[in-house]
């Protein structure tokens, strides 16, 4: 008799793994598959699509099979969360957790002792075909049950004894916030489990930019913001191999992609850095950093100084640009400038126009930004004077390119 396929996720990592590759950075076939056997990608394949089965798509190449990842609706709540629900389990693990739920919610708090006697009198002992289970078992069920926050211990007369934790009762006015918060949020997904535990609701909320891959990246996010709130060291591995302890400093979030960064110093000086939450395969709390406001210090005249999360040792390089924007019918232009201008500063040089300078350590960095102003740009003057003109150069390409009045109907 063939052996059932089991869907349940033992690994999240490797899930992780698989739903990036495949699913998300882009379009691989089977054949593709490298980390493993084919098997491998056969069973983790299947695992996926038991989850996300009404988003993924595929079509039949000349290559072989082809799988994606299509979203068209606007979605109020993230389908990633779904792997996020899933967790594999023995046969003793199913059974204690519908005993011991049991045992709690209808008694008062049990000591230990008492647990274990009642689950083999009123369960074990009534079962036809009983099975054994250990004492040791039954404890390390109950402490695991404690650390995931579903039992909690109560002390009495010298005895600890164990009573199921409340569910959080959030007040109704609340869930629209959460229902915003899990989907745009980093560690969001801590919304979607406090939404389990309230009465079904419906979200308000739809969106234009809706980054839902960075979903798969929640664990790694909450080390992060844990290692910097209780300033301790972050031990990682990277998916390409590299290992590194970094002192933390903060979490970035690109609102034009949505991609998470872990910005903080490594273990020498001057070593500032910032590494993508999407390449970090592990990542574990190492000890508390001493010293850690001088390296916050540090940071703090660092940040100021670059546009993204590029962190280098440059010196810095002034920049100034002159734009049309006229007073009065485009005030709504200056409105988005000095909202979107991070350290720089503007101000109206004249009715007409407006200057907006700035200060970095990689110009480069600002390029997307300055690109949305095409158009509008009077002058340029900068410090650096590679960048400036590979910029100008850089616009000037575009115009010709757009101005050619030959039109070639080739194919």
């Amino acid at each position: 008799m063939a052996r059932q396929f089991n869907e349940l996720v033992k690994d999240f990592n490797g899930i992780r793994s698989y739903a990036r590759d495949f699913y998300i950075n882009g379009y691989k076939q089977r054949e593709d598959f490298q980390e493993k056997s084919l098997r491998s990608y056969d069973n983790e394949r299947r695992r996926i699509e038991s989850y996300l089965s009404e988003y993924i798509q595929w079509e039949q190449t000349p290559q072989g099979k082809s799988l994606r990842l299509e979203v068209t609706e606007q979605l109020t709540t993230n389908p990633f969360f779904r792997l996020w629900q899933t967790k594999s389990f023995t046969k003793n693990d199913i059974f204690l957790h519908f005993v011991l739920l049991d045992c709690l919610v209808t008694t008062s708090p049990q000591s230990l002792p008492q647990l274990i006697d009642l689950i083999h009198t009123n369960y074990l002992n009534q079962l036809k075909e009983p099975f054994y289970l250990t004492d040791i078992t039954i404890r390390n069920k109950v402490k695991e049950y404690c650390q995931l926050g579903i039992f909690e211990e109560l002390e009495s007369d010298k005895r600890i004894l164990y009573q199921l934790k409340p569910m959080i009762d959030l007040p109704e006015e609340l869930h629209d916030l959460l229902h915003f918060f899990k989907e745009v949020a980093p560690a969001g997904v801590i919304g979607q489990f406090l939404l389990n535990q309230q009465p079904p609701s419906t979200s308000p909320f739809t969106f234009k930019h809706h980054f839902i891959v960075h979903s798969l990246d929640e664990q790694v996010v909450l080390t992060t913001l844990v290692g910097i709130q209780e300033q301790r060291l972050l031990h990682l591995e990277q998916f390409n191999g590299r290992e590194s302890t970094i002192v933390p400093m903060a979490l970035y979030v690109s609102t034009e992609t949505g991609r998470q960064y872990l910005i903080g110093q490594l273990m020498r000086p001057n070593s500032l850095t910032s590494i993508r939450i999407d390449g970090i395969k592990e990542l574990s709390l190492g000890s508390p950093v001493t010293d850690y406001q001088l390296y916050r210090s540090a940071f703090e005249k660092k940040k100021n100084r670059v546009w993204n999360s590029s962190f280098n040792q440059q010196r810095l390089k002034s920049l100034k640009v002159t734009l049309r924007i006229e007073e009065g019918p485009e005030d709504y232009l200056m409105t988005r400038l000095k909202r979107e201008q991070r350290m720089g500063r503007s101000r109206r040089l004249d009715p007409q126009s407006v200057v907006f300078e700035i200060e970095l350590t990689d110009l480069y960095a600002i390029n997307p930004f300055l690109r949305t102003f095409i158009g509008r740009i009077i002058a340029i003057e900068s410090t650096d004077r590679n960048w400036q003109e590979q910029f100008i150069d850089d616009l000037d390409q575009l115009i010709s390119l757009y101005s050619t009045k030959e039109v070639n109907d080739e194919p």
